[in-house]
């Protein structure tokens, strides 16, 4: 008897294609397929069994075989496929490609040297703070529930983030740990492999192909528990998952820009859905929307106030330029003050600084001292950046202007 089924197709049609196959398939496997009018080869997802119903239309050609090297995904993690391409109205025939490695599983080339996971000594577990007892103790990690860990800098989320993992392992589960960029993966790794020194994959666009497919192996068959990555990582159908940790979930880098365009955060916390698994989103300083879903009630909010060991937060002024600005000092107008005195006092020492200058141009905006006018782009009301001594730029519609000495009120 042939079955007719319903295959999600690499195209950009956000549609499925019928197909036949005379033995008994699964949604969520991946079989080959021919294709358009040259009935070219291609990779198709099962989506769901169809009923034949009276005489064809359309002649309704035959499923190749069944993909070999792509094995069988879960129903919870199909559905969760298909609530990507319904939210982010995404073909799930293109969605698919980011689940599955991009090579075959064996080949013969030889691994890179280096470790990508580097070989350290597993260490003896610090002693927890009362406030990380605590959340430990509020935290619900049996079923889905998302989380927010609201923790100061240094107030020890990451040694939180561990004692969670190390309860789902205890479980017999698998964890996830995504991080917003692939510069803190290194650091992370490290401080994971002191806790599971023989349990770690990683995943992120810096491997080859070859380091791709070969940590998702590792983690889809289960010989790494705990998997750490980019957020790429999300889509790796990893078995029997019993939490997600996003760390730093305020980072605007956890939202994919081309092809599918995603957010890994809100992706992840509808995957725990789907598959009934917490997710715990860490960070210092939420983004608004986390904010406000935790003081809702809808996130679970966690939180820490102090530092490990109680050491104080850093001193922070804030400098109003309009107070501090005097062309006696003979300073440039963005420097005040405070910050040249301690900058000298730091070189006389010979001791660094660091300025962190988040824009463009010199400034993002030139106001009066006296009365507080600010260039504006008559176009789009914004403020003019000012590049050089003289040139105000609109950075949106590109209208600019040069900048008077005198106030022009």
């Amino acid at each position: 008897m042939q079955n007719r089924w319903q295959i999600a197709v690499n195209t950009p049609l956000n549609r499925f294609f019928t197909y036949e196959f005379d033995e008994s398939l699964e949604p969520g496997t991946s079989v080959k397929i021919p294709f358009g009018k040259g009935n070219r080869e291609v990779n198709g997802l099962v989506v769901e069994p169809i009923a034949k119903e009276g005489e064809d239309e359309y002649e309704v050609k035959k499923i190749i075989s069944i993909h070999e090297e792509r094995p069988p995904l879960k129903e919870s993690y199909l559905q969760w496929l298909k609530w990507i391409s319904d939210y982010y109205i995404y073909p799930l025939g293109q969605i698919q490609q980011l689940v599955f490695p991009p090579l075959k599983k064996e080949s013969k080339r030889k691994s890179r040297k280096a470790p990508i996971v580097p070989q350290v000594e597993k260490i003896i577990p610090p002693e927890l703070t009362e406030e990380q007892k605590q959340v430990l103790s509020e935290a619900k990690l049996d079923s889905f529930q998302a989380h927010l860990l609201h923790g100061v800098t240094g107030s020890g989320k990451t040694e939180v983030y561990i004692e969670m993992i190390e309860q789902v392992l205890e479980s017999g589960k698998t964890a996830m740990v995504l991080v917003p960029e692939i510069s803190l993966t290194p650091q992370l790794v490290r401080r994971f492999a002191e806790r599971f020194p023989d349990d770690i994959a990683v995943l992120h666009s810096h491997l080859t192909e070859r380091e791709k497919t070969d940590q998702w192996w590792l983690a889809y068959e289960g010989k790494k528990r705990l998997l750490i990555g980019a957020r790429s990582a999300l889509f790796c159908p990893v078995p029997n998952l019993g939490i997600i940790i996003i760390d730093e979930e305020h980072e605007t880098s956890f939202k994919q820009e081309e092809k599918l365009k995603y957010n890994a955060r809100d992706t992840a916390i509808m995957r725990g859905f789907h598959q009934n698994f917490p997710v715990i989103l860490g960070s210092a300083t939420p983004s608004l929307e986390t904010w406000q879903n935790a003081q809702s009630g809808k996130y679970k909010l966690l939180t820490m106030k102090s530092r490990v060991s109680k050491r104080p937060l850093p001193s922070v002024d804030i400098v109003n330029l309009r107070d501090n600005y005097q062309k006696s000092e003979d300073l440039p107008y963005w420097l005040s003050k405070p910050l040249f005195e301690k900058l000298k006092i730091n070189f006389d020492n010979k001791q660094q600084s660091a300025l962190f200058l988040n824009r463009r141009g010199v400034a993002p905006s030139v106001q009066c001292y006296s009365c507080g006018f600010i260039y504006m782009c008559p176009n789009c009301d914004i403020s003019l950046t000012l590049h050089g001594k003289h040139h105000l730029v609109c950075h949106y519609c590109n209208y600019s202007e040069t900048m008077s000495e005198d106030c022009p009120e």
